[in-house]
């Protein structure tokens, strides 16, 4: 039998139907490919490279596909027993790797020795890459952890507490911003960036020992406003009583200022200040312990870290200061943060 008989072959409504649930049902995404090729060929008329396009595989696979579909029906659909390339590992090695991996999740290269040590098989990066696919990994960036976590009540108190200033803040009970502390050096925090594909288009970023810039800020989410200092030396108690002494001066109405449970917060020195600077009109709200999540200015360090500050402040330390001191004077004008109600 010629090929363009095969293609030129009409598909009866049961034929049709039968594709259309495969299509749509099947478990196996290839099968469900090879249902929606026979369907594109043989009803719709469609060229085998126009196909090919369609699912960017090799004209000759869509052409095997239609081939099995015409001796075989809808048998030839399936990968049966004995057919196909036979995989490297089996069930049993697979799971192996992932026990590898957990011991060992930043190299490739280091799994595949450990794999090789255990089973005598040697493979490539690139299948041990599509196993890990086939089982759910992807290759993204580890993140810090906290040591530990607030209880579920101690949360939820949390979000309420929250929820309940921010409503006394809109009715103009008093003025409710965020406080925390972050540092900056010239050992850059590394962002994503787009980048050309391939090692030699990958983009350097600078990076050096230097001095730490400390960053204090109070943070008015409602009227997109900050207040910063950057105190120089080791920070302390001291250094806290300072800040908070100097934004005491600042009030112009009542404020609650929400922040974490750092020791150097919740030190005897500072404690001993609480009722003093309540009787200015500042009043403290300590988040539950392990809860960053609530404090909204580690948005505004996040995106100051990793989006607004520009590669070229880790020329020098001076670059770095006059770079940051920039972002600051231009908060709430060009750098903004839409913060949700």
């Amino acid at each position: 039998m010629k090929f363009k008989n095969i293609v030129n072959a009409p598909l009866s409504k049961e034929s049709i139907d039968q594709l259309k649930r495969i299509m749509k049902e099947d478990a196996q995404n290839h099968v469900r490919q090879r249902a929606h090729t026979i369907l594109l060929v043989f009803r719709d008329q469609r060229t085998l490279e126009d196909v090919a396009d369609f699912f960017k595989v090799h004209v000759n696979t869509i052409r095997n596909w239609v081939t099995r579909w015409s001796n075989e029906g809808v048998d030839g659909l399936y990968d049966l027993e004995g057919r196909g390339v036979k995989p490297r590992f089996s069930a049993v090695e697979e799971k192996l790797i992932l026990e590898c991996v957990d011991k060992e999740p930043r190299s490739l290269r280091q799994v595949a020795v450990m794999v090789e040590q255990k089973t005598g098989k040697t493979a490539s990066v690139a299948t041990f890459r599509l196993i890990l696919k086939k089982h759910g990994k992807a290759w993204k960036r580890q993140r810090k952890i906290l040591k530990g976590s607030p209880t579920e009540e101690e949360l939820e108190q949390g979000k309420q507490d929250i929820k309940e200033l921010k409503q006394l803040a809109q009715d103009g009970e008093f003025d409710l911003l965020y406080f925390d502390a972050t540092g900056l050096s010239l050992v850059p925090c590394v962002p994503y960036a787009w980048q050309d594909i391939g090692r030699e288009g990958t983009l350097g970023i600078l990076s050096s020992s230097s001095k730490r810039i400390n960053l204090f800020g109070f943070l008015d989410p409602m009227k997109n406003e900050l207040t910063t200092f950057q105190p120089v030396g080791s920070v302390n108690g001291a250094a806290i009583i300072d800040i908070m002494n100097t934004f005491c001066d600042s009030l112009i109405k009542p404020a609650v200022v929400v922040l974490d449970n750092a020791p150097i917060q919740t030190s005897k020195a500072v404690m001993a200040h609480f009722r003093k600077w309540e009787r200015r009109g500042l009043t403290l709200y300590f988040l539950p312990t392990y809860s960053p999540e609530l404090n909204l200015i580690e948005i505004l360090w996040r995106k100051i870290k990793y989006e607004w500050m520009p590669s070229s402040a880790y020329v020098s330390f001076n670059a770095l200061k006059a770079a940051l001191d920039n972002i600051l004077s231009l908060f709430g004008s060009q750098y903004e943060i839409q913060f949700s109600a």
